[in-house]
């Protein structure tokens, strides 16, 4: 018989801007059910909103996204959890690469004074249109201008990378 030793979750409604604060009582059946179930919060990868865009070169809208960002980051914290996979986000076409890059590398920054210890998981993306992370040099990019390495890492879509044009069919190809 197999039995999970990992998964992932949102910590809140993943298409929602806001949400009530975490009920105590929520966060002490989640940490019960961990330890009742066997599983390390090592092996859980919570994953972030869907409308975070902090590569948007609009100050209001990367403030929103990021607000957002930093409530579910939070949110992890209060749950005990260690990490947090988020998608990068989008130039929207209007900002080059290098720019976007370097606001969410900002707002990874910021993050981590906000909060003590959660690890930043930024996912690598297919790269269509607008989008960050298609190419690992974009992720390589992010990550160049956080200054809390210890507190940032990547998390490989598999979907993704061969959607990007990583083809990881064989052993040539992941080489």
């Amino acid at each position: 018989m197999f039995r999970a030793t990992a998964f992932a979750l949102f910590v809140k409604s993943q298409r929602k801007w806001t949400a009530p604060p975490t009920k105590p009582e929520s966060i002490v059946s989640f940490q019960s059910r961990l330890k009742e179930f066997g599983y390390s919060t090592d092996h859980i990868l919570p994953h972030g909103s869907y409308l975070v865009n902090m590569g948007n070169p609009d100050i209001e809208k990367r403030q929103k996204s990021y607000e957002c960002f930093v409530d579910e980051l939070k949110r992890c914290e209060e749950l005990g959890l260690k990490l947090y996979n988020f998608h990068p986000g989008s130039t929207v076409g209007q900002a080059t690469v290098e720019e976007s890059l370097t606001f969410i590398a900002d707002c990874i920054n910021n993050a981590h004074k906000e909060t003590s210890s959660i690890v930043i998981v930024i996912e690598n993306m297919a790269g269509a249109g607008n989008i960050i992370g298609g190419p690992y040099s974009q992720l390589g990019g992010i990550i160049k201008q956080v200054e809390d390495k210890t507190r940032v890492g990547v998390c490989l879509d598999t979907c993704h990378m061969f959607a990007a044009g990583y083809d990881i069919r064989t052993k040539t190809g992941w080489e």
